[in-house]
């Protein structure tokens, strides 16, 4: 009897808790059934399921897709909605109970924030956050590996919510750009690169800039996993605000390209009125323009360059992108062959730019 009460104690104390389970009234739950389109209100919610109120009858074990947001008209905004795998797991009279299926290495921690109260952290963009820094996570640990726990300690713990959306928006940025690649599931980086453009770039004020940080991760990936090349250019964007950028971005794209030889190219000098500047960097300010393009060229990112006078603020200016200015702009739009390939340079057309200029 004793040996019996015992083995069963042990039992019970070995068992994982149960994922706690909170309401979230205003949470729904979208699922496709053919052409349609249902809307499906969260009744509970964990780390681990949730339980739909809905007229499905999904058998255990069936997998769904579903998209969580808040109730109400299909939301556009990427960071309203998030879409997730689920396995349904029971059914009653009135709903049916789903068990999250996560990508490998996501680590999702509902409620608990010890910086929000119960009820700020069942809102649904609270909610949605979490799912987002855990496929942030996923993502990762799988690139790096060496990282998984220092990026889940930095995600959960150590980031402010500012700095922690930017770093999620970078991470999420860069699956995006790479998951077409192929053998993209075996895509690699350097611990050191993942761990600088995820704490560098989560400073970042600007959403542009920060697709940027997300390119030169989705960059820093090889199937080997140990190019560090990218560090130079990691070293650069941390020296650069959106509006360096914007001015980088379109000597780049509208001057003209030179095969320099040794896989480099070299550009035709540009031109500008201050008029041109102005909607260029979306500044009215001539002398912060001045002071930018004087940064630029300290960089080495641009050269050669001239000004119509000595004495006052920009009227007409001329330089010429580097050969680093275009590989930087290159690698920060996810590509990362050879810089002639990016710009066009011996095929019919350039190739699309994924980051709008």
């Amino acid at each position: 009897m004793n040996s019996s009460h015992s083995h069963m104690d042990t039992q019970t104390s070995h068992q994982p808790q149960r994922a706690e389970r909170r309401y979230s009234p205003s949470l729904a739950a979208y699922h496709w059934s053919g052409s349609t389109l249902h809307l499906d209100p969260v009744r509970d919610i964990s780390s681990t399921g949730a339980y739909l109120l809905t007229q499905e009858r999904w058998e255990p074990g069936q997998m769904i897709t579903l998209t969580l947001q808040r109730t109400g008209p299909l939301e556009k905004a990427k960071e309203n909605f998030i879409a997730v795998q689920a396995r349904a797991v029971r059914w009653d009279d009135h709903g049916v109970a789903v068990s999250f299926v996560l990508p490998p290495g996501a680590d999702l921690r509902l409620w608990q924030s010890p910086l929000k109260s119960a009820s700020e952290q069942t809102e649904p963009e609270d909610i949605l956050r979490e799912f987002r820094v855990a496929q942030a996570i996923a993502f990762l640990s799988r690139i790096s590996p060496a990282n998984a726990q220092e990026m889940k300690k930095l995600l959960h713990q150590e980031l402010s919510n500012y700095r922690l959306d930017c770093a999620v928006e970078i991470a999420l940025q860069a699956e995006k750009l790479i998951e077409a690649a192929i053998d993209s599931e075996k895509m690699r980086a350097p611990a050191r690169i993942v761990k600088r453009i995820i704490e560098d770039g989560s400073w970042s004020d600007d959403l542009w800039l920060l697709q940027f940080w997300a390119g030169l991760l989705a960059t820093s990936c090889t199937t080997e996993g140990g190019d560090e090349s990218n560090l130079t250019f990691v070293d650069l964007l941390c020296q650069l605000k959106a509006l360096h950028l914007r001015i980088l971005a379109a000597a780049a794209t509208k001057s003209t390209k030179l095969l320099a030889g040794m896989g480099r190219i070299s550009s035709k000098p540009v031109s500008w009125t201050a008029a041109d500047l102005k909607k260029i960097t979306g500044s009215h300010d001539l002398i912060r323009i001045e002071r930018d393009l004087e940064h630029l060229n300290d960089l080495r990112l641009i050269s050669d360059r001239v000004k119509s006078t000595f004495f006052s603020p920009i009227a007409d200016t001329k330089f010429i992108p580097t050969s680093l200015g275009l590989e930087l702009y290159a690698r920060c739009n996810g590509y990362r062959g050879t810089p002639q390939g990016f710009y066009g340079l011996g095929t019919a057309a350039p190739p699309p730019l994924p980051i709008d200029q």
